[in-house]
């Protein structure tokens, strides 16, 4: 493994301290939804110059607002404050608060749609910055999502990368058991796009996935397999973590296993 590779990888566990130390402190949000996101974030903020992204699965926003943090462009303020009246850290998206917060998200389904229009206006006005789009799996039983997958089969959009972060849960269960989603690769094909399985963990596959798309004169999309509670094992695969209190007990614990993996 290369020390750079190291590096980023040093960096995701630091975004995920920083993420829980937040939660803690607000006493409530997502911490399962954030914890799958870190990654795919990471490598948006670290690698892309004026993008634009929609977070159309606007609970994991404590995830986003992390690598912000990380990246210097939230103040300590409004970050360890995070879902207090008067803070600009609400526990979804605001986009009047923050310049690289695109969309106002939360009622789920409706970022891909506006997605869309941010990339159609960059096309239009000829930018350069590629707009983003991360839906969760459980939100793709929106019909709205499906509504926009029929549009870019017959308007291809260079500038759009979706991505699905393909946790496998939706609230405090499995999808399988609430509403499976079946062949979900098949259902994106059907729609006329080209499907990118990755490990949505991994920092160079999600390179490679990004590069693919750019690349790709056709609609596309990248599935990222993730998992709900990434990088704190008691939280990993664990539908309790979709909403739950992070307590002195459990901050502790937390902390210290993210500290202890750091290389």
């Amino acid at each position: 493994m290369s020390k750079k590779l190291v590096t980023h990888i040093n960096n995701c566990l630091t975004i995920r301290s920083l993420l829980i130390r937040s939660l803690y402190k607000a006493g409530s949000g997502h911490p399962g939804s954030s914890l799958s996101l870190i990654e795919m974030l990471y490598h948006i903020y670290r690698f892309e110059k004026n993008f634009k992204l929609i977070l159309s699965k606007g609970h994991g926003v404590p995830g986003q607002y992390a690598v912000m943090k990380f990246f210097n462009q939230i103040d300590d303020k409004n970050f360890y404050n995070l879902r207090k009246i008067n803070s600009k850290a609400q526990g979804h998206p605001d986009r009047r608060n923050f310049k690289k917060i695109d969309a106002s998200t939360g009622a789920l389904g409706q970022g891909l749609s506006i997605a869309i229009g941010y990339a159609i206006a960059q096309e239009y006005q000829k930018k350069s910055g590629y707009v983003y789009c991360i839906l969760g799996d459980g939100e793709l039983q929106e019909g709205q999502i499906w509504e926009s997958l029929m549009f870019l089969n017959s308007k291809y959009l260079k500038k759009l990368i979706i991505i699905v972060d393909h946790n496998k849960f939706q609230n405090e269960d499995l999808i399988s058991k609430t509403l499976p989603m079946p062949m979900i690769e098949k259902k994106w094909q059907s729609f006329g796009f080209k499907v990118f399985k990755i490990d949505g963990h991994d920092l160079n596959s999600l390179d490679q996935a990004v590069k693919k798309v750019k690349n790709t004169k056709k609609p596309s999309v990248i599935i990222a397999d993730t998992i709900k509670g990434k990088g704190i094992s008691f939280m990993e695969n664990s539908g309790h973590w979709h909403s739950a209190k992070i307590t002195d007990e459990f901050y502790i614990k937390a902390m210290k296993e993210l500290n202890d993996k750091k290389k």
